[in-house]
């Protein structure tokens, strides 16, 4: 920062330490999640706002935030116009200072509203922050005077949609955001592909898109803008090696092994031929070209996505390109070799066109071809490889627990035990903790508890199966809890404390997204089997 006025501005707001301070708690209960630092400046004085707000940005790339927190406001029911002027004359005055954390941010009220920030993300969360506080009729915003100082503890906060089985409406998916960012998660996983449908729009395959199912690239691109500007990233996924039948259906002759008896899926059910040929080396091809046209869409996300969970390998098993694949990379004729073969080339792949690969929970601690440790690993099932063994062996993870973190909104009939945990089991939680209600999985009778550590980034919570019209009803009082436990790994508030400081937040989520639908936040389902571990029905 090379401003000599900045810097004035700065020290002198840091220097407020002479002034005489009380900390004033119901401040700390309007904001989700809780601030770390948080005082009031006087108990008896206010910042009164007046409706034509004029804005100071040092620099013009922090505008977007500006507007879209009067677009907020006025969602609010209030009336407020914004500009930009001066510092002098500007009434809120934004200031990216490098010097800070990436997403600590630093907010002062007193004759202004100053928020320092150590990035676009750090502003625009201690923008969210006013949203929370402020309070306001139709002539002027009141705000208290108020110090704020704030960061999160998990750098990764994420919030995964599955756009592969239902299909969302783009107006949908901006409510998501909005609600993503009022509550300060920094990521969204959008799950573009599975068997059911393909929604990314292929130039160079058009016939991968599945008809009236998928999202246009001039819409991909708006919501990809409309997320940045709300300090949320959209991650691509492309699943892959399974759950691809979409990509052996529009071209088998690209993708799909040998024909033969598919045999059984993970369930016991039949198979189906959903695993692409990792074999054939026209596949590769294929994915380079595909995934430069995802991420030339998706240019700000860091990550990208291919899934690799749960893919039957035994489809694979004698296919001449398989065979001949293995024979050449002396992988000793194992699938599961040549499945840990294509991790790396996609990592190499991915790594050429300078993003961070990231993958389930699907690979097995041992074998032939080492896994790079420079991935990053969404820790769900606990079953394929256990997160305190991926850790030791040098993984980073991202918790993505079965429970409490998953929210889905189907029965049996859909293939999916229904499953959606109330906010009170989210906050027992922890980013460190595993647990999961499927009996073969070690983290079913007692979860697994690893000791704090750096490996683990943060955690996110998945909407899987969810109908377009039942996202917003069942995840606005499940995020918060979630976030609050990996904004502050530590507590800071017991729940009911907190849970009582939900019902303010949230009824202004409901005029910022327009919805104030609930869904009944029942803690979930039992799963019946038939004995031998294959769920048939759940039951409350």
């Amino acid at each position: 920062m090379k401003n000599p006025i900045l810097i004035t501005l700065i020290f002198t707001l840091m220097a407020c330490e002479n002034k005489p301070k009380q900390v004033y708690y119901s401040a700390i209960k309007k904001i989700i999640p809780t601030p770390k630092e948080i005082e009031y400046i006087s108990n008896s004085k206010s910042l009164k706002l007046p409706k034509n707000i004029k804005v100071y940005c040092s620099s013009g790339d922090l505008r977007p935030i500006a507007s879209t927190f009067i677009e907020h406001v006025n969602n609010l029911g209030l009336d407020n116009k914004l500009s930009f002027d001066n510092i002098d004359n500007a009434s809120i005055i934004m200031i990216i200072d490098q010097s800070l954390k990436p997403e600590e941010h630093k907010i002062n009220i007193d004759e202004k509203v100053v928020i320092i920030g150590g990035s676009y993300k750090a502003i625009a969360a201690g923008m969210i922050s006013l949203l929370h506080i402020l309070e306001g009729n139709e002539n002027e915003l009141i705000l208290p005077i108020i110090k704020i100082r704030d960061y999160p503890d998990a750098s990764y906060r994420g919030l995964m949609i599955d756009l592969a089985r239902k299909w969302h409406k783009l107006e949908t998916l901006k409510k998501l955001i909005d609600m993503s960012a009022y509550y300060k998660l920094n990521y969204i996983q959008l799950h573009l592909t599975d068997d059911q449908s393909f929604t990314f729009p292929s130039s160079k395959y058009p016939k991968l898109a599945t008809e009236d199912r998928h999202y246009s690239k001039v819409q991909l691109i708006e919501l990809v803008n409309y997320a940045d500007q709300r300090g949320i990233t959209l991650i691509p996924e492309i699943d892959i090696p399974g759950h691809s039948q979409k990509f052996i259906e529009a071209y088998p002759e690209i993708f799909s092994p040998k024909l033969k008896d598919w045999g059984k899926n993970m369930w016991g059910g039949e198979a189906i031929n959903n695993v692409i040929n990792i074999g054939n080396e026209e596949v590769y091809i294929a994915l380079d070209h595909i995934l430069e046209e995802v991420i030339e869409i998706f240019h700000s996300s860091p990550y990208i996505h291919i899934g690799a969970d749960e893919a039957n390998l035994n489809n694979l098993v004698g296919d001449p390109k398989s065979d001949e694949m293995m024979k050449k990379e002396k992988l000793a004729d194992d699938v599961h070799e040549l499945y840990r073969y294509f991790i790396v080339r996609m990592n190499n792949m991915i790594k050429n066109k300078n993003k961070t690969m990231c993958v389930w929970e699907g690979f097995k601690p041992h074998g032939k071809v080492e896994i790079p440790k420079d991935i990053l690993v969404f820790e769900f099932e606990s079953l394929y490889n256990l997160p305190n063994n991926l850790v030791k062996d040098g993984y980073t993870l991202v918790n993505t627990s079965w429970v409490p973190l998953y929210v889905v909104g189907t029965g049996v009939e859909g293939g999916w035990i229904p499953r959606k945990w109330e906010p009170k089991k989210i906050y027992s939680w922890n980013m460190w903790q595993w647990e999961n209600f499927y009996h073969k999985s070690p983290a079913s009778k007692n979860p697994i508890q690893l000791s704090k550590t750096k490996k683990v980034i943060g955690a996110q919570m998945c909407a899987w199966e969810q109908v377009d019209e039942g996202e917003i009803p069942s995840l606005r009082r499940r995020i918060p809890p979630f976030v609050e436990r990996i904004w502050n790994t530590d507590y800071k508030l017991s729940f009911q404390e907190f849970y009582n400081n939900l019902d303010k937040s949230d009824s202004r989520l409901s005029k910022i997204v327009n919805n104030e639908e609930q869904d009944s936040l029942l803690i979930g389902y039992n799963i019946i089997d038939d004995g031998n571990g294959l769920p048939i029905r759940a039951e409350h």
